[in-house]
């Protein structure tokens, strides 16, 4: 054997270890909730947020999307090196793992590791998770009493739809302050607000996709094509990934107590059409004809901006579903609902409603 093939057969197995070393370490950490809570969403994650959320605010564009694109494009070249050069693949298939196992790395330490924290429900105290169909079917009411006055409020004609008056960037900037109303809630402040528009909302349109957050420079993006009506709500789900809140569902719900807590009335009128829309399909679960009741209660002028946003989902239909796909990696990151995790918010909105009152 000459020492070139041993030189490449310990190669190979050192990065073969590497991988094994990574999976076996993710394994071990998605099973310490209270050491990721205290060492590493307590203390490491907030100062790496904030040094990151400083640096990408003094850009007017999203950076993290100029590192996807670029991302791309490098595993893109080096896919087709790999191709052409088949019969000797092994340095671009090193190339390709190489980097992947780089990002790997560099997502969980920035942001990914908080999937693995504790649940938001024992931060706050949320007991009772579990919630009757009593319970759901009372706050579903509550919500589309407080839709329809915050409707009535904004537009004077129940027919008509919430039409935001504001730019995009407005919107973003005034997100911090519904924060800034539960922190003595939640006992986190959002320090250095990052959000922008995303340079593909285009893109993400066919992908059915609102917004997001680059978890490799902490910046939270909108899509600047969803309907208006719904973007304050979107940047305050964004927000409280930004906070180290990974699942779909406590993002949700932050998003909901921040967006409805806010001195705007644009801004509350999002918060609570918003979680009336997953309050309803729940409802529809359990019982289609209440939920047919139910609807017949929602202003009119809801209902055309439910509309707007079934219509965007139209406009933006791609063959291929990209849902499925972060639907696994969902699953992948601890979360078995995959999807349906969004509607999970449910049970910590009536958690919540119960606990105030």
């Amino acid at each position: 054997m000459t020492k070139k093939v041993i030189k490449n057969h310990a190669a190979l197995i050192k990065h073969l270890t590497a991988w094994a070393g990574t999976f076996l370490l993710l394994f071990f950490l998605r099973n310490q909730p209270q050491l990721i809570e205290k060492v590493y969403a307590q203390k490491l994650y907030p100062l790496i947020a904030v040094i990151n959320r400083w640096i990408m605010h003094f850009f007017s564009f999203s950076v993290g999307d100029l590192l996807y694109f670029t991302g791309l494009a490098y595993l893109l070249y080096q896919s087709i090196q790999l191709l052409l050069n088949y019969r000797n693949p092994g340095l671009y298939a090193k190339q390709i793992s190489g980097f992947l196992l780089k990002t790997i790395w560099i997502f969980y330490l920035s942001w990914g590791l908080n999937y693995y924290r504790q649940p938001l429900a024992k931060l706050l105290k949320l007991s009772k998770t579990n919630y009757t169909a009593t319970q759901l079917i009372s706050v579903t009411d509550s919500l589309i009493k407080k839709a329809n006055h915050l409707q009535i409020q904004l537009t004077q004609n129940d027919t008509l739809a919430v039409e935001v008056p504001y730019s995009i960037n407005h919107i973003l900037n005034l997100t911090v302050l519904g924060y800034q109303k539960i922190e003595p809630y939640i006992h986190v402040k959002y320090m250095v607000p990052c959000l922008k528009v995303s340079l593909f909302s285009k893109q993400i349109s066919y992908m059915q996709t609102s917004g997001y957050l680059n978890p490799f420079t902490g910046e939270a993006q909108v899509n600047k094509f969803y309907p208006k009506a719904f973007l304050p709500s979107i940047a305050s789900h964004e927000v409280a990934h930004q906070l180290g809140f990974a699942p779909e569902n406590e993002a949700n719900f932050l998003g909901y107590l921040a967006a409805t807590h806010h001195p705007d009335l644009y801004f509350k009128y999002a918060g609570t059409i918003d979680a009336l829309y997953y309050f309803l399909i729940e409802l529809k679960r359990y019982d289609s004809s209440i939920f047919k009741q139910d609807l017949k209660k929602i202003n009119r002028g809801i209902l055309k901006n439910y509309r707007q946003a079934q219509q965007f989902q139209k406009q933006y239909r791609f063959p291929i579903n990209f849902s499925k796909t972060y639907d696994a990696y969902l699953k992948l990151n601890k979360q078995k609902s995959g999807i349906r995790s969004y509607n999970e918010m449910v049970s910590l909105v009536i958690a919540y409603y119960y606990q105030k009152k």
